[in-house]
């Protein structure tokens, strides 16, 4: 059964004040076409910008997720994005008149409120990314580890242990979307310890920030003068700091594990970076912002993956990327110049690893050198290059606009002889990415396990028409 995109029938608003920059904003969510995804767009400017909700456009994630597009940025989208994931709201364009949306009470709520009742269905279906094998992302020293794993729909199970008895340790799983967003996890507030608060302070942060949008928890013992000291310097009034660790204020919990529930509620919406909606389990341990988008890229280099895989390839063999025929439909090159047999692994836009049989069949050995035949060192760097031109490829929306060429090859090592019966492995790795239609790449290759050749390899991206 195909399940169709959304979006809202009409535009509404919601206003207040901004977490961090303190300013008054008011965002309007506006219907978009099928395909759309989400977009907000500061009208605040002379020139209005556009900045999709996409994970590059990422911009910083200074306590909470920050995008920017041509300079221009939006501050802690997450609540938001959070309200879309959770309603599974596949396109809108969100107009803004500040760099900040308002934080409300710290939730999502206030945004699930006002569109809970404006979804409507639109005419294509949605296409999801059903993980298939392990995505991970870990920070070992820091315990944090984040896991999606195979699942038939979108699954969470989230922990929190701060080693800390003012909190403790916390844990909360959604099982279904659909039926638990709303009531479970849409009005969990954001949270953070009392000497978090005293930090972004100092450093010019949570300037709408108070106790009617933030649960605060002490963290620490303190004295009396300590207690007066921040209280003056966090403008909070007199006798709001517990007597011991515990919740600043008479805030009441919503949940007794919300601090945690949060936490998930903070993922939904990171996840809505990805610009597709993902079927798994995400098993999470430690986790925030940092962690939420280093698993995002992860899981978008996977489906950048996939989408190519889905793309070239015609073979069922598990056991590699891409079979020759795939290579020819992915590169220009032909006999006797396709140097490529087979691609055993890509990590699009980071690595890849290519596979070349030589054969005495090899046209270049009838005169290089006849009694001793070797491969010459060009067509070995020649091989790495096409390799590499695998990555490239994948960066286009249409490959064939477009032929890479390279610019430069430097620091260039031949170690050993690759002679008639031998099989190279070609890894390449990126060392500079795409940019301005320019990158650079490492190329390694290896005959038997041992290293035969490399080089530094630098490439542009050249319009096919102009050099036809």
């Amino acid at each position: 059964m195909f399940i169709k995109q959304r979006t809202i029938a009409e535009q509404v608003s919601v206003s207040g004040i901004g977490l961090h920059t303190g300013c008054q904003s008011t965002i309007t969510f506006k219907p978009a076409k099928d395909d759309t995804g989400v977009i907000f767009r500061r009208i605040d400017l002379e020139t209005p910008v556009d900045i999709p909700a996409l994970i590059d456009y990422v911009d910083s994630i200074a306590r909470g997720t920050i995008l920017s597009n041509e300079g221009v940025k939006v501050y802690t989208v997450e609540h938001v994005l959070a309200a879309l994931a959770g309603l599974q709201i596949d396109n809108v364009i969100i107009e803004i008149d500040a760099e900040e949306p308002p934080v409300l009470d710290g939730s999502a709520i206030g945004f699930v409120n006002v569109l809970i009742n404006n979804v409507v269905e639109q005419e294509k279906p949605k296409e999801y990314f059903e993980i298939e094998k392990n995505v991970e992302y870990k920070e070992l020293e820091k315990g944090i580890e984040l896991i999606a794993v195979p699942s038939t729909k979108l699954q969470i199970t989230y922990m929190v242990d701060y080693r800390n008895p003012a909190l403790g340790t916390q844990f909360t799983t959604l099982y279904d979307l659909e039926k638990e967003f709303v009531d479970e996890y849409a009005s969990t507030r954001t949270f953070c310890f009392l000497s978090e608060v005293e930090k972004l302070k100092e450093v010019g942060l949570i300037k709408g920030g108070n106790l009617d949008n933030s649960v605060v928890i002490l963290d620490r013992e303190l004295s009396q003068e300590e207690r007066n000291i921040i209280e003056s310097k966090l403008d909070l009034p007199k006798g709001v700091l517990p007597e011991t660790k515990g919740i600043v204020g008479s805030v009441v919990l919503r949940y007794p594990n919300e601090p945690v529930r949060h936490k998930l509620l903070d993922l939904l919406g990171d996840l809505m970076l990805l610009g597709t909606p993902v079927k798994g389990h995400f098993l999470c341990a430690r986790g925030g912002h940092e962690a939420h988008i280093g698993l995002v890229k992860e899981l978008k280099k996977a489906i950048d993956k996939h989408k190519l895989i889905k793309k070239y390839k015609k073979s069922d063999n598990e056991n590699f990327v891409f079979d020759v025929k795939d290579i020819m439909s992915i590169l220009p090159h032909r006999f006797p110049m396709l140097l490529v047999d087979r691609i055993l692994e890509l990590v699009p836009e980071e690595r890849v690893v290519g596979l070349k049989n030589v054969t005495a069949n090899e046209d270049f050995f009838n005169g290089h050198y006849p009694g001793k035949p070797v491969m010459p060192g060009v067509l070995i760097v020649e091989a790495m290059a096409q390799t590499g031109g695998i990555l490239l490829m994948n960066t286009l929306s249409d490959k064939n606009s477009k032929v890479p060429f390279f610019t430069s090859i430097d620091k260039v090592k031949f170690r050993r002889p690759v002679v008639p019966g031998d099989q190279i492995i070609m890894e390449i790795d990126m060392v500079r990415p795409l940019r301005r239609g320019i990158c650079q790449m490492q190329g390694t290759a290896y005959v038997d396990g041992k290293k035969a050749a490399e080089a530094l390899m630098t490439a542009m991206l050249v319009d096919k028409t102009n050099e036809e």
